[in-house]
């Protein structure tokens, strides 16, 4: 196992680049998932860690030492991708023993460590199988267990999941969180899906355009966005922002939207009348208020699903999404009350970013 660290990092492809010194560190034995969409440096970021794309700037550690220089071999890494790679020809556990053969290794130590491996993925009934033999879970697996033989300091994974269906991609996240606590190896996963980074990390690595985000643990992402990036991007259904400036209605502070729908602020919210801002809340912070109470909201669409219902309904001229955990007899074209739970409102400045919470602070000085 080993740290991994980010210094000021950077990627260029002559004259665009597309990693603009980017930050990190990776404590030992953590899950860290970096997320964002397609572009956002992600993938390039993870390779240049493997090795196999050059640095243009800044320096990568891993276990304390500078591997920028030195080729994959040598970085005690192992790679998962997202096509599986699997030799044809070979069976389970000669893909899963090939980079032990590659080093030379002595074919009862090459036993010892595919057995081990199988035993751990649920394998040991498949070594004598062809991957064309195999479905697409139990094919990863076998990539997973290519990586396990070889005992790395750091696992890296680039969307191992994305070819695999829904329900098969839900039981493979298990699977892999569950092997991380049984090895405790130090890794990091890279992802566009925000589901997979909430339910599979210790921490997010938010991406976006070359740059980080924000770091942190899935809740404090969720709860605590330094921007209106992070809070669209994080959660499912996304977090509703709306667009308009703040004011004071009765001695009191407000928000107006953009078409005058006034919305409750917190009593510790910034005093910035007349301020363009973003006023955002998670779909499940709503509650229904009586008729002529709070916000009207027309329906438009009404999704049930079951354990809960989503709403999708337009405030003025923007559209929001509101979850509910109950079943409800609401149609189309209905004017809904609603009520926001002010001290789960976000508040975001014109730019995006993070006005009240942990991040106010230090937005507002650099303002």
């Amino acid at each position: 196992m080993a740290t991994v660290t980010i210094d000021k990092v950077r990627k260029a492809y002559g004259a665009v680049e597309v990693l603009h010194g980017v930050s990190a560190d990776i404590a030992d034995g953590e899950f860290v998932v970096l997320v964002g969409p397609s572009g956002c440096g992600k993938s390039t970021l993870l390779r240049m860690i493997a090795g196999l794309e050059d640095i243009t700037g800044g320096t990568i550690g891993i276990g304390g030492r500078v591997v920028n220089n030195l080729p994959p071999k040598e970085r005690d890494i192992s790679m998962v991708f997202q096509n599986y790679a699997l030799y044809p020809h070979m069976t389970v556990a000669e893909n899963m023993a090939f980079s032990l053969t590659l080093a030379g290794a002595s074919r009862e130590e090459k036993q010892k460590r595919v057995a081990h491996a199988a035993q751990i993925l649920g394998l040991t009934d498949l070594l004598g199988r062809y991957p064309r033999q195999l479905s697409g879970g139990q094919r990863q697996r076998v990539a997973m267990g290519r990586s396990i033989v070889r005992n790395p300091q750091v696992f890296l994974f680039d969307e191992p999941l994305s070819n695999l269906d829904a329900k098969l991609r839900v039981a493979m996240r298990a699977e892999i969180k569950g092997l991380h606590r049984r090895l405790a190896t130090t890794t990091i996963y890279v992802t566009h899906d925000q589901v997979e980074a909430m339910t599979m990390a210790d921490r997010i690595v938010v991406m976006n355009g070359g740059h980080i985000e924000q770091i942190g643990r899935p809740l404090e992402l969720y709860d605590n966005p330094h921007s209106t990036f992070v809070a669209a991007f994080i959660g499912s259904p996304a977090m509703n922002l709306l667009n308009g400036c703040f004011d004071t209605a009765g001695g009191q502070p407000v928000f107006k939207t953009n078409d005058g729908i006034v919305l409750p602020l917190p009593g510790n919210a910034p005093k910035l009348v007349g301020v363009e801002g973003v006023y955002g809340i998670r779909p499940e912070y709503f509650t229904f208020s009586p008729a002529n109470v709070g916000i009207p909201a027309r329906v438009v669409v009404v999704e049930p699903l079951g354990s809960e219902t989503h709403i999708t309904a337009t405030v003025g001229g923007q559209t929001i999404v509101t979850v509910f955990h109950d079943r409800l007899d609401i149609e189309p074209e209905e004017t809904i009350w609603l009520q926001p739970r002010t001290e789960r409102i976000c508040l975001f400045d014109a730019g995006g970013r993070r006005l009240t919470g942990k991040a106010a602070e230090r937005n507002l000085e650099h303002s």
